[in-house]
C-alpha cells in the first residue's frame, strides 16, 4: 500500500493532514530541520502529535535533514536521541554523520535518506541499502523509467516527491544561497535566489530580456499518480511545510482521492497558493518549460478590481467571486509594488459590516489605490475543522456494580485498555444511570483520534454516578490509551566503535580540471594527483569502467560501484564535521574534500575534534565555485541547444555574473565568475589538510599555469598577496559574500 505524506509546518498543519487522509506527517521539531523559517512543532506540540497519529496507525517522520557543524554535533545527537526516547518513527537524514549514528545506535528507528543527498540511480540507493537505511528520498530529478528501474532490482522503500514546490538546484543541493547571502540552503535558511529575475548574456551581450529564469513551476503529478501506484512508490510527499492549512487540507484530501479512486476534484488544486504547475522531469515535462519566467509566485484567483480611491478609510470594488473576512488578497496595481493583506473588515454598499459578499463592496484595505486588480491567495472559507471521516471508531464497554468504580474497557489493535473512576457506585434514589446517559459523556472524544462506535452497557444494578465521575473515567481511559500510543522507547546504551584510520599520505596539491588542454598543461607542471577521466560526477547517469587507482567521487553511489578504488569525496557530499568524514573513511574514502560552506572557525574545529586517527582532508582553495547543479536549461528556450560551449553564457544581476556551463548529459551548472581564492591562506590551510585542490573549469592555459606557479611561490614563504578583491572572492571561508 503506497503511503500518502504530508507535510506540517505546525501543530494545526499537522492535524488537518491526519484528518483529510494522510498515512503519515513529515515535520521538524526544535532544531535542525531544512525549513528553519517554518513555525515547527515544541517538543511537547510533537509528543501530543505521536499519541494522535499512533491511535490512528499512522507515522511521524521528523526531518533533521541540514549539514552539521561540528560545534553542533553534540547538540545534534543529543536532540536525535531525544526524538528517538518520544517515539518518533523516523527521522529524514541529510547529515551522513547523523546518517551513521542513528542506523548504527537507534534500534527501531527508521533512518530515512533525504532527497538532499542526492540519491538519484540504483548504485546510490544499493550504497544506503548496505548501510542498514530503511528509505530513500529520491531526486525530483528523475524520471518515471529510472525510478521503476530502482524499483525493479531494489527492495529498498523508495519515497519520491509527487506535489509542491521545486528547487531549480538538483536535489535541492544549492550553494547559491550561502555565497550571495551567508543564509545557507543546505542548512535550512535558504534565501530563495532562484526566484530572483536575471537577464542572459551572451559573450557579453544582453542576449534576453530580465526575467525569473531560475524559478521553477510547482510540481503536480495528481493526473499521472496511477503510474507511480502501479509500480509500487512507497511514499508519495507533497511538498508544503511552510503553507498554511487550508492548503494543506486541499492537497492532502485531493490525493488521498486520487489514490483511492474516488471522486477527485482536479479544480480544487487550482484553488490553493500556488505557482503555474509542471508534471516535472518525472513525467517528462521539457526543460526548456519547466519554469515560469513571467513570475516567480502565484498571482492567486482573480476576484475583482478597484473602482475608487478609499472614501473615509473604505475603498469601493467591484468582486466577481465571494469575498470572506479573514481571506487573504494581493492587490496589483499600476506602478506600485504588489500589496498582500488579510481582509479584517468587510462592508456592503450601504456602509453595512459583513462577513461575505460579492458585487460593489466597501473593503479596509489600509492604502489609497486608484486602480487594480484583486486576487485572493488564500482562502478563508476551507473548512479544515475535524470530522470522524479519518478518526478510530471504538467500542467501550462499561462495567459496575453497587459500591465498586465505573470500569470502562476497550480493545484496540488487539490491546485491552482500561480507564477507572475514583468514586464508586451508588444506589439510584431517582434516575439510574442509562444507556443514553453512558452514550452522552462517552461521546465527548472531539480532541481525540477517536469517535464512540458503540457502547457495551454491562451495568448490574439500580446505580447512580455523578456526570463527572463518569467523565473522569472516559478521560482515564484516554489517558492510559495515549500514554501507549506515544511509543515511547528506553535510550540504550551507546558503544562507540570508533577505531582510528591512519594514513601515510603527505601534503601535496591537486587539480580538477574540464578537458584535455587543461589535463596536460596540469600534467607538464608536476601535478601528481589529476581528477580528469577519473571523476563521477555528482550527476551521473551511468558509471562507466575507470582504470585509475584513484576516483573522485561525486555521488555516495560512486562508493558503492568502486569499493576497490582509492576513492575521494568531492565536496559535494557536504562533509562538515569530524564524525561525517570519519564514518566516509570507514566506507572506503581514502580522501574527504570539506564542503564550500566551510569556515575559518569550522575547519579549527573539525580538526580539533577529530580524534579518529589521520583526517586526510582535501580543500578546494582555488576556483569558479558550483553555486548550483540543475537539470533545467535556461537557454533551451531560446533555441540555443548546441551552442552553449560555443559561446559564453552568463546570468546577470546587481549580485553579480553567474556562467551558464554545461556537463556531458545536458547538465547545467551555474557557477560563480568570481573564483573563490585562498591562495594567501594556503600556508595556514595546508597545516590542517593534506591536499589543496585548484579547481579549474574553463579557465586557460595562460590562467592555470599562473595560478599553479602563484600558489607553489606562498608555500615556499613568498610573501606576494595574490588576492584581487575586485576579481576574486574568499567565500565562506573568511564568510565573504560573493
Amino acid at each position: 500500500m503506497t503511503e500518502l505524506l504530508a507535510p506540517a509546518g505546525d501543530l494545526i498543519c499537522a492535524k488537518t493532514a491526519l484528518y483529510n487522509g494522510a498515512d503519515a506527517i513529515y515535520c521538524a521539531s526544535e532544531a535542525f530541520g531544512a525549513r528553519a523559517y517554518a513555525k515547527n512543532l515544541n517538543l511537547d506540540e510533537l509528543k501530543e502529535l505521536l499519541i494522535l497519529a499512533h491511535s490512528l496507525d499512522k507515522k511521524i517522520y521528523v526531518t533533521v535533514n541540514t549539514i552539521i557543524k561540528d560545534s553542533e554535533l553534540n547538540d545534534c545527537i543529543n536532540y536525535v536521541n531525544k526524538l528517538y526516547e518520544l517515539g518518533v518513527d523516523g527521522l529524514i537524514l541529510a547529515d551522513f554523520a547523523i546518517i551513521s549514528y542513528v542506523i548504527e545506535n537507534l534500534p527501531g528507528m527508521e533512518a530515512h535518506i533525504s532527497t538532499q543527498c542526492g540519491v538519484k540511480c540504483l548504485e546510490d540507493v544499493r550504497f544506503f541499502e548496505e548501510l542498514g537505511a530503511k528509505r530513500v528520498v529520491l531526486a525530483r530529478e528523475n524520471t518515471f523509467d529510472e525510478i521503476k528501474k530502482i524499483k525493479e532490482n531494489s527492495k529498498m522503500p523508495l519515497e519520491i516527491f509527487a506535489h509542491g514546490a521545486l528547487c531549480v538546484s538538483y536535489s535541492g543541493g544549492c550553494l547559491m544561497s550561502s555565497m550571495l547571502t551567508l543564509r545557507s540552503g543546505n542548512r535550512g535558511r535558504c534565501s530563495q535566489n532562484c526566484r530572483r529575475e536575471y537577464t542572459i548574456y551572451k559573450d557579453g551581450t544582453k542576449f534576453s530580456e530580465k526575467g525569473f529564469h531560475l524559478s521553477m513551476k510547482d510540481l503536480n503529478t495528481s493526473k499521472n499518480l496511477i503510474e507511480l501506484l502501479n509500480i509500487g512508490v512507497d511514499s508519495l510527499k507533497l511538498e508544503g511545510r511552510m503553507k498554511n492549512p487550508e492548503y494543506v487540507k486541499i492537497v492532502t484530501s485531493e490525493y488521498r482521492k486520487k489514490i483511492d479512486n474516488k471522486d477527485y476534484n482536479p479544480k480544487s488544486l487550482d484553488s490553493i497558493f500556488h505557482r503555474a504547475y509542471t508534471k516535472g522531469f518525472i513525467f517528462g515535462e521539457d526543460k526548456g518549460n519547466i519554469v515560469d519566467i513571467t513570475k516567480k509566485n502565484n498571482e492567486g484567483d482573480l476576484i475583482g478590481t478597484i473602482i475608487s480611491k478609499s472614501t473615509k478609510g473604505l475603498t469601493l470594488v467591484n468582486i466577481t467571486k465571494i469575498l470572506n473576512v479573514k481571506d487573504r488578497i494581493r492587490i496589483v496595481a499600476d506602478n506600485e509594488t504588489d500589496y498582500y493583506f488579510t481582509v479584517d473588515k468587510l462592508f456592503n454598499a450601504k456602509g453595512v459590516e459583513i462577513k461575505s459578499g460579492q458585487g460593489h463592496l466597501l473593503l479596509d484595505i489600509f492604502k489609497n489605490f486608484s486602480n487594480g486588480a484583486i486576487y485572493k491567495m488564500i482562502d478563508s472559507s476551507i473548512d479544515i475543522t475535524i470530522d470522524n471521516t479519518y478518526k478510530k471508531g471504538i467500542t467501550i464497554e462499561a462495567i459496575g456494580s453497587l459500591g465498586t468504580p465505573l470500569t470502562l474497557l476497550t480493545k484496540i489493535n488487539g490491546i485491552i485498555f482500561k480507564g477507572v473512576s475514583n468514586a464508586s457506585f451508588e444506589n439510584a434514589q431517582k434516575k439510574p444511570i442509562d444507556t443514553e446517559t453512558l452514550i452522552k459523556q462517552l461521546s465527548k472524544l472531539n480532541e481525540t483520534s477517536f469517535y464512540l462506535k458503540d457502547l457495551k452497557n454491562s451495568l448490574n444494578g439500580n446505580l447512580f454516578m455523578t456526570i463527572s465521575s463518569i467523565n473522569e473515567a472516559r478521560r482515564s481511559l484516554i489517558s492510559n490509551i495515549e500514554t501507549y500510543m506515544q511509543h515511547s522507547r528506553i535510550l540504550p546504551q551507546i558503544k562507540l566503535n570508533n577505531s582510528p584510520l591512519y594514513y601515510n599520505d603527505e601534503n601535496e596539491i591537486s587539480a580538477f580540471c574540464t578537458n584535455e588542454e587543461q589535463y596536460n598543461t596540469l600534467h607538464e607542471l608536476g601535478i601528481n594527483h589529476i581528477y580528469y577521466n577519473n571523476y563521477v560526477p555528482y550527476v551521473n547517469a551511468n558509471f562507466k569502467e575507470i582504470n585509475e587507482s584513484e576516483i573522485l567521487a561525486g555521488n555516495y553511489g560512486a562508493l558503492h560501484k568502486y569499493k576497490d578504488k582509492d576513492i575521494v569525496c568531492d565536496y559535494s557530499f557536504n562533509a562538515i564535521n569530524s564524525l561525517a568524514i570519519y564514518k566516509l573513511h570507514q566506507r572506503g574514502a581514502r580522501f574527504v574534500t570539506l564542503s564550500f560552506e566551510t569556515s575559518y572557525q569550522d575547519l579549527k574545529d573539525i580538526i580539533e575534534n577529530y580524534k579518529y586517527g589521520d583526517a586526510n582532508l582535501e580543500m578546494i582553495i582555488y576556483g569558479k565555485q558550483n553555486l548550483m547543479t540543475t537539470k533545467y536549461c535556461p537557454l533551451k528556450r531560446y533555441g540555443q541547444c548546441g551552442e552553449c560551449n560555443k559561446h559564453h553564457y552568463s546570468l546577470n544581476d546587481d549580485k553579480g555574473v553567474f556562467e551558464i556551463y554545461h556537463q556531458e548529459g545536458c547538465i547545467t551548472h551555474i557557477i560563480n565568475e568570481k573564483p573563490l581564492n585562498l591562495i594567501d591562506e594556503a600556508p595556514y590551510i595546508q597545516k590542517y589538510v593534506k591536499r589543496l585542490r585548484l579547481q579549474f573549469t574553463n579557465e586557460p592555459r595562460e590562467k592555470i599555469i599562473e595560478i599553479v606557479t602563484n600558489l607553489r611561490l606562498k608555500l615556499q614563504g613568498d610573501k606576494t598577496s595574490f588576492f584581487n578583491s575586485k576579481t576574486d572572492t574568499r567565500g565562506y571561508f573568511k564568510r565573504e559574500i560573493i
